[in-house]
């Protein structure tokens, strides 16, 4: 560009492109307080010389100065103000790592140290300008956990520019979250001499709390500057079924629970038997109160094992940046009730295995609820109301096909779907695709128990991949009295009898089958002197199905005669 003289004179008319430069300003910067005789005249060939180089159309001439036109994508400073911009607002939308990516390119924009000819102000904005970005760098990667190769260039750039807190708090937190505490104290100590001694004051509140929190040994606190992030108020509940039946006490019963006023907050737990309509019935009662929480309603369906990635879901729809979610359960379990904390939100967890799935989501204040639903009953779950759906009786099963199909059924159909809603929407849905076929077609069809659950499957609704998942979740004693209890005839099976299918001893035998009760897989049906177990008709089609061989069926049936046998001598004997 030429003499230092020439470049002054760009950077003014590039720092204030699009406006006019005065003449007077012009001159000050380039000869202060004594400007010679020529400065008008040198100051125009200065212009000339720049208007040779960029174009005589870029500078135009005014009645009081000049004025340089330019776009924003020609001016490198424009270009980096906008990475800035658009870097905050990735990392305010939880997108981090882009927001780091994108203040790199900016800083990427400069060259080196701001060439020292340049008019001073316009220097010291460069390098303020730099210095900033340079922080919020920084702080996104300190968000994104780049500890420790932020310590070399931390280090440096705190001994090039000493009176920076927020270099120096950066530096702090990196140490703090590697183990070097003493090293952070020191940052800190030395900081606070520097500050005494040159300027007669003490480190900002800000920087103090930090080290408060240090010497506590809270080494993964945020940094001191952390990034903005946005209010949320989710609502994530699924849509509530336009054909609902039945169940209206209950939920006005349940409305009640989760509405009133106590010192912790409501936790109901719906189970039940695979395909007894736990989510369907939990989603309405959730918009049955959701006016109740105005800051948020939760939904996640756990799928029996997948407790973090639904925390990580409650946490991000409550605000917080996908690169700030930690890790750890315990960690992400305390963020959750952290941000519960003096807010309404009604949490849904669908699906839960068992109750150490559901113990994370449970807020530690009132003020929020939970409502969760199981295949298993939940019991040794503190303080939770406990409820446990029941099957649809005749009246309510025909109500739902009338709803689904626009017909009444036949008593047929309904006694082969036993009461069971996954069972019934099947079978609406088959006569709403097969409308040649009456309700009384479909249960002929259903009356084979070998077939029927061949039959009991439309789109993604099946009742055998429903019965499957409760299953492959049982151990393997469980599983094997299970199926094999299938294989008896449908008299209620006793605790003695379970014992010799399994082998083992009545004790054993009976917690196998009472797991099997919590699982809703088998119930009570007889409670007299002895307990009697049976099986819904539905899942003893699927029970029948597990067999693994014919040998086993066999073995079942030989080994239930021989404890037939022994407890009818034995019977004898006594008599």
């Amino acid at each position: 560009m030429g003499t230092p003289q020439t470049r002054t004179v760009l950077a003014l008319l590039v720092w204030h492109a699009n406006e006019v430069v005065p003449l007077s300003r012009m001159i000050d910067e380039l000869w202060g307080a004594r400007p010679p005789s020529s400065a008008k005249v040198q100051l125009q060939g200065i212009i000339s010389r720049l208007r040779r180089l960029l174009g005589r159309e870029r500078i135009t001439t005014t009645p009081t100065g000049y004025v340089l036109h330019a776009t924003t994508a020609e001016l490198d400073v424009e270009l980096v103000r906008a990475d800035l911009a658009r870097a905050r607002s990735l990392i305010a939308d939880g997108e981090v790592a882009l927001g780091a990516s994108t203040l790199r390119a900016a800083l990427g924009r400069w060259d080196g140290p701001v060439d020292p000819p340049l008019v001073e102000s316009v220097a010291c904005r460069l390098d303020e300008l730099r210095m900033t970005v340079l922080e919020e760098r920084i702080d996104a990667e300190l968000l994104l956990g780049g500890d420790a190769d932020l310590i070399g260039e931390l280090t440096a750039v705190v001994a090039e520019h000493p009176l920076r807190e927020r270099f120096r708090a950066q530096l702090m937190t990196a140490l703090a979250r590697r183990g070097r505490v003493s090293e952070a104290l020191d940052v800190f100590h030395s900081f606070r001499r520097t500050m005494v001694a040159e300027l007669g004051v003490e480190p900002s509140a800000r920087l103090c709390s930090l080290h408060t929190r240090i010497l506590r040994g809270e080494q993964d606190t945020r940094p001191a500057f952390p990034m903005p992030r946005k209010a949320h108020r989710p609502r994530q509940l699924p849509p509530a079924l336009p054909d609902f039946v039945s169940r209206a006490d209950l939920l006005t019963e349940l409305s009640d629970v989760l509405t009133g006023a106590g010192t912790r907050p409501p936790l109901v737990v719906v189970s039940g038997t695979a395909g007894l309509g736990k989510t369907s019935f939990v989603v309405q009662l959730a918009h049955h109160v959701r006016e109740r929480f105005p800051d948020g309603q939760l939904f996640a369906s756990l799928r029996g094992d997948d407790t973090m990635a639904a925390l990580r879901q409650f946490v991000r729809a409550l605000g917080v940046p996908a690169d700030l979610v930690p890790s750890a359960e315990d960690e992400c379990s305390a963020l959750l009730r952290d941000l519960l904390a003096g807010r309404e939100v009604l949490l849904v967890v669908d699906n839960a295995g068992d109750a150490g799935q559901v113990r994370p989501f449970v807020p530690a204040e009132p003020g929020c609820a939970v409502l969760v639903t199981s295949r298993r009953s939940l019991t040794e779950l503190e303080g939770a109301r406990l409820v446990r759906l029941c099957l649809f009786d005749a009246a309510e099963s025909a109500e739902l096909l009338t709803r689904i199909t626009g017909a009444p059924p036949g008593e047929a159909l309904v006694a082969r779907c036993g009461g069971l809603p996954l069972a019934l929407r099947i079978a609406g849905a088959l006569l709403l695709d097969r409308p040649h076929w009456t309700s009384d077609d479909l249960a002929a069809r259903l009356s084979d128990e070998r077939t029927r659950l061949d039959w009991l499957e439309a789109g993604d609704l099946d009742v055998r991949a429903s019965f499957n998942a409760s299953y492959r979740q049982l151990p393997a004693p469980h599983q094997t009295l299970f199926r094999r209890m299938g294989l008896l005839p449908a008299a209620p099976v006793p605790g003695w009898l379970a014992a010799a299918l399994l082998d083992t001893g009545q004790d054993h035998a009976e917690r196998v089958l009472e797991d099997l009760v919590s699982w809703h897989l088998v119930s009570a049906v007889d409670r007299g002197p002895t307990i009697r177990y049976g099986m819904h008709d539905l899942v003893r089609c699927f029970s029948v199905e597990q067999a693994e061989t014919e040998q086993e069926r066999d073995a079942v049936i030989t080994r239930a005669r021989a404890a037939i046998a022994r407890v009818a001598a034995f019977s004898t004997a006594a008599r």
